[in-house]
């Protein structure tokens, strides 16, 4: 697929020139990064986060997802380096509890759907087009999980320099070529996402995780995500060929 071209054009609503969009959310590392793996291989190479951009979305599309996709993902990832340093934190010096911190989930879930398109693309495949619903809150024609990566009371390691800010890998199910489910990891919060349920361990994975919290000397500290508001899936109409005549054929909505 031609990097000149905006992924999102099929819904409509294009405007300016094709910009260069930072495959992952520039403002969450620094001037200079490591990159392992993926189209530019391995071994680990550093490079300027300037040079991790593509010309795959037109100005419009592209500042709409800077304002709240973007946006949220700066802000859990606020929220997780802030857990690491409670005592830091304000109101600690009269010993008052961590604030509950909100994050809109449907926001997150649209800087997933967007990473993903935007990894798909350079890698030249296409992403499912209910990403790219999701991703600008159109209504999608299959569901979407959401699921944590994670079991419940399991230890996460969040925030850790030691781990990468943004990972992303794309899932393969043998026997269904259509399939696009995937997993990134953004400082240490790892998700699933894809459009069919999946288990862990022949158990049911957690769909739109609702809080997460960690224990800390003032207090539990906690995360919660708004899922409110999200766009809901609408199944595609489905047409039935009808033969009225001899080399005549119509189509009927079922």
């Amino acid at each position: 697929m031609s990097d000149e071209k905006c992924w999102a054009e099929s819904l409509g609503g294009c405007g300016g020139p094709i910009t260069s969009e930072h495959l992952a959310t520039k403002s969450l590392f620094g001037n200079r990064i490591r990159i392992e793996g993926g189209f530019l291989g391995t071994p680990a190479v550093e490079t300027s986060i300037r040079k991790l951009t593509a010309n795959i979305l037109c100005r419009d599309h592209n500042s709409e997802l800077g304002r709240t996709a973007d946006a949220e993902a700066r802000r859990l990832s606020r929220h997780l380096k802030a857990s690491h340093s409670p005592m830091e934190l304000p109101g600690s010096r009269i010993l008052r509890p961590p604030v509950e911190r909100r994050v809109s989930g449907v926001n997150f879930g649209r800087w997933l759907c967007k990473t993903h398109c935007n990894y798909m693309i350079v890698h030249g495949m296409i992403p499912d087009p209910t990403y790219v619903c999701y991703a600008f809150l159109h209504s999608p024609t299959k569901p979407i999980y959401f699921y944590l990566a994670s079991g419940l009371g399991e230890a996460l390691r969040l925030a850790d320099a030691r781990d990468p800010v943004v990972s992303w890998s794309q899932f393969i199910c043998d026997g269904k070529p259509d399939f696009d489910g995937f997993n990134i990891s953004l400082a240490g919060f790892k998700m699933v996402v894809s459009t069919a349920p999946i288990q862990r361990n022949g158990l049911q994975m957690i769909d739109r995780i609702r809080m997460v919290e960690w224990p800390t000397p003032l207090g539990p500290f906690r995360i919660v995500f708004n899922w409110d508001g999200e766009p809901q899936p609408v199944p595609a109409p489905c047409t039935r060929e009808l033969l009225s005549s001899p080399g005549t054929r119509l189509k009927a909505l079922c």
